[in-house]
């Protein structure tokens, strides 16, 4: 294919011809059900002439999508990048994509004879999420000629995203491990049953001057006061509604069950005839009220992260070889998703089978993500002072650069007036 022919080919006729080679239940898949069919007949031999069209259909297709991916960029589609990287439409819709960094990488895959897009390619296993990552380090390396530098943005990036996240993970481990103690303790006198509460409430109990002891006192005074000066509506509709956690058997909306709220409200409504569309959003609205604001967006976001995270393994590819590759941070990821899905279950309903849940899987989350990066940990801060030292030279030979300028403007200036 020529280059005229190239830039007058639709990306999207692309995209379906490698469908059509690699897609499900296309032409790949049948090859490979004919060669296990083969197989288990005893025959394969027979199929021998047709074996190199499974490496032919991989390779076209693939080629295709880069094609394409080629014709994209060069119409300043945003998502060419990670198209010729190898991934799919379907993986990309929804995700964010680094504009800037995106914007390097775009003019490389425009400009394949003139720029390296080795860089671009998926490597093996490697998800969206690695890739964005990835990418963003080797583009600072490309811009700046200096691979240290991107590794230090590389790492940068993923330890902020482990600061951010580890250590509520052993909060979560810590405060849901003492809860359950206080709560197992105090079924020995069922008048004073310690509840067990809902991650991610603990400013909705400061408001309404119930916060943990653990809390210091002028915090918890001030808070209380906050909340006593908030009108009744509005701190119903953030901290949730507790006349509503009864449906529960609860007193306290962050100790109330939201699937036993829900299902209760719904109740009462089909026993009074509502239609079950209408019990059900009866139950849905009564459920919300309970949870208020801030815990609804707190399953919310726990929710979304539980599915990306899901999709971030899935993307892996087979768990074995997934944790051959690279184990401490496999069962990263993995617990990563376990911890979410479980954060998610105590949010929504805080039992003693949640909240464990959420306290062990929370611990080995924090422990496999600090064993994963103790090689970027250590290493960091020597490779932030080599950026430095390599900042400070460049710095200085701008400088330089641009006194023997200012020479130069000076001498002429002066030409002028001799």
């Amino acid at each position: 294919m020529g280059d005229n022919s190239k830039r007058m080919a639709n990306p999207e006729d692309l995209e379906h011809l490698a469908k059509l080679l690699d897609g499900r239940g296309k032409l790949q898949d049948r090859l490979d059900e004919a060669f296990t069919r083969a197989s288990r007949l005893g025959v394969r031999d027979k199929l021998s002439p047709l074996t190199p069209m499974t490496s032919w259909t991989r390779e076209t297709a693939t080629d295709l999508r880069r094609r394409s991916a080629i014709l994209r960029a060069e119409k300043g589609d945003p998502l060419a990048a990670a198209l010729f990287a190898g991934f799919k439409l379907e993986e990309l819709k929804g995700v964010n994509l680094p504009p800037d960094v995106m914007l390097i990488a775009n003019a490389s895959v425009a400009n394949p004879e003139a720029f390296d897009t080795a860089w671009l390619e998926r490597q093996k296993g490697e998800t969206l999420q690695d890739w964005i990552q990835r990418i963003q380090a080797d583009a600072v390396a490309k811009v700046t000629n200096n691979e240290n530098l991107g590794e230090v943005v590389g790492d940068y990036i993923e330890l902020t995203a482990m600061v951010s996240t580890v250590p509520g993970a052993f909060q979560m481990t810590a405060t849901g491990t003492l809860h359950l103690i206080q709560y197992f303790k105090s079924l020995k006198s069922p008048r004073n049953i310690k509840w067990l509460k809902a991650p991610g409430t603990t400013l909705a109990q400061i408001l309404r001057g119930e916060g943990s002891s653990l809390i210091p006192a002028r915090i918890r005074a001030l808070g209380a006061q906050i909340g006593a000066r908030t009108p009744a509506p509005i701190l119903d509709a953030l901290a949730g509604k507790n006349s509503l956690a009864a449906y529960s058997g609860k007193v306290y909306a962050w100790e109330a069950n939201l699937l036993k709220v829900g299902r209760a409200a719904s109740g009462m409504s089909r026993a009074t005839g509502a239609s079950r569309l209408s019990a059900f959003a009866s139950g849905a609205g009564s459920a919300f009220r309970t949870a208020g604001w801030w815990r609804a967006a707190g399953i919310g976001g726990s929710a979304v992260s539980t599915v990306i995270g899901a999709v971030d393994v899935i993307q892996e590819g087979d768990p074995v070889d997934a944790f051959k590759r690279d184990k401490a941070g496999y069962v990263a990821k993995v617990s990563g998703v376990a911890f979410n899905a479980s954060l998610t279950a105590a949010m929504v309903a805080p039992t003693p089978l949640t909240i464990g849940a959420a306290a062990v899987t929370g611990a080995v989350y924090g422990v496999s993500s600090i064993i994963a990066n103790k090689e970027k940990i250590r290493e960091f801060p020597g490779k932030v002072a080599d950026a430095g030292r390599w900042a400070g030279k460049k710095v200085g030979e701008g400088a330089g650069k641009l006194a023997d300028g200012a020479k130069s403007a000076g001498k002429f200036i002066g030409g002028l007036f001799d």
